[in-house]
């Protein structure tokens, strides 16, 4: 044990006589340096033949990406040197540590500096920067594609091709279905020719009818004959019948312009042809015998007016047309045709004491006692005649009652 106690007594003393205040260190045995100059040089072949392939495909933002591309290729090569060295730099003598210690960075290139320096919108920077080479990609990717494919360079597992720096990835069915969807876009892409069609227009316009015409004339002429415009009237008036003869309204006016002008002649003209176009139709009739008692023609209105109409004149309850038949054959003393109409007027007003008389004097005339003295008692019962009347109807009842 002294022996054990002297040794470590001595070897206390001469530490403290060589101690200087500084922490001990711990001293490793060096190693042979060619190694790490082996590795550092292949790191930087390495890196040289990276930044060679990186520049190749940066054709079009080669000036914008150099500076990045030299940093990198910089920080690569200091990262891949520092990993691969930890022996030589744990190796190194206690002023080595103190020169390395902390952060080392690499100098900025000159390119870095001038892009740092250069103020510029990011959002420009951006769109100028990817957005512009965008069209140019696809269209060498498509060229490619396309040249691969016709030369037939077909490959089973996936192909990698490069477009200024940017890798895309494409297998045989992508390619094969790039050539058969481009000849359909440029199809659809294709306008289309227009057609030109060269026709007329058509317009169709229904004629009028020649009904439609004349109520067009009508509607002038009674406009013209509102104005006091007679001649344009009777213009418009005649071309309404010219082309449409049935208008009958349109001859009523025409012969009641003529008769207001005292042109008789032109509206029984008028009147007449209306008769020659419907013959059964009393109302031409009935005008014409206006006009005709008149002038005092009481032949031609009763040649108008036979007795086989007067029915139809009772049943469309035409009360002048047998007053003026009526009146025109008294005048003339036929009392016949005269009874045929007052009988007619006696049903249609059975009330009117005064057609009871005209029958009455008629039977008188044609001498039969009976129904003359049963028409002047109706009359008389009936009464409403004036004194004159009714005297004369007194006197005929007195004298036909007291004959044997």
């Amino acid at each position: 044990m002294s022996i054990l106690n002297d040794t470590l007594k001595s070897l206390d003393e001469r530490n403290k006589s060589e101690d200087f205040g500084l922490p001990p260190t711990v001293e490793v045995s060096q190693r042979p340096s060619w190694p790490i100059a082996l590795t550092a040089v292949a790191v930087l072949l390495l890196a040289v033949w990276l930044g060679v392939t990186l520049l190749s495909g940066t054709t079009h933002s080669e000036k914008n990406e150099g500076g990045f591309s030299a940093a990198a290729e910089s920080s690569t090569a200091a990262s891949v040197a520092a990993e691969a060295a930890p022996e030589h730099a744990t190796s190194s003598t206690p002023d080595m540590n103190n020169q390395l210690e902390g952060m080392q960075s690499v100098p900025l290139s000159e390119s870095d500096i001038a892009l740092q320096n250069s103020t510029s919108d990011v959002a420009e920077l951006v769109y100028n920067t990817v957005d512009e080479s965008l069209e140019d990609d696809e269209a060498k990717y498509r060229e490619k594609v396309s040249n691969t494919v016709s030369t037939g360079n077909t490959v089973d597992d996936a192909k990698t091709l490069s477009i200024n720096g940017r890798t895309v990835a494409s297998t045989t069915a992508e390619l094969t279905a790039v050539k058969e969807i481009k000849p359909a876009i440029t199809t659809a892409e294709k306008p289309k020719p227009a057609s030109i069609v060269s026709r007329d227009p058509v317009v169709e316009v229904a004629p009028k009818s020649p009904q439609q015409q004349s109520a067009v004339h009508l509607e002038a002429g009674l406009k013209a004959y509102n104005f006091g415009i007679f001649d344009e009237a009777q213009k418009s008036f005649t071309l309404a019948l010219a082309t449409y003869p049935q208008n009958d309204e349109a001859r009523k006016q025409l012969a009641a312009l003529y008769f207001g002008q005292n042109n008789n002649l032109q509206a029984l003209q008028v009147l007449s042809e209306g008769i020659v176009i419907s013959p059964s139709d009393l109302t031409w009739r009935e005008l014409m015998a206006k006009i005709l008692v008149q002038e005092g023609r009481f032949e031609e209105v009763l040649n108008l007016m036979p007795d086989s109409l007067d029915a139809k004149a009772l049943a469309e309850g035409r009360a002048d047309y047998l007053i003026l038949k009526g009146t025109s054959a008294q005048t003339i003393n036929k009392p016949q045709q005269a009874v045929s109409a007052f009988s007619a007027m006696t049903s249609l007003q059975p009330n009117n004491a005064k057609w009871w008389l005209a029958l009455g004097v008629n039977y008188d005339a044609l001498a039969d006692e009976r129904l003359a003295i049963s028409s002047y008692s109706r009359a008389l019962t009936i009464g409403g005649l004036s004194s004159s009347s009714e005297q004369y109807a007194s006197t005929r009842l007195t004298d036909l009652q007291e004959q044997p």
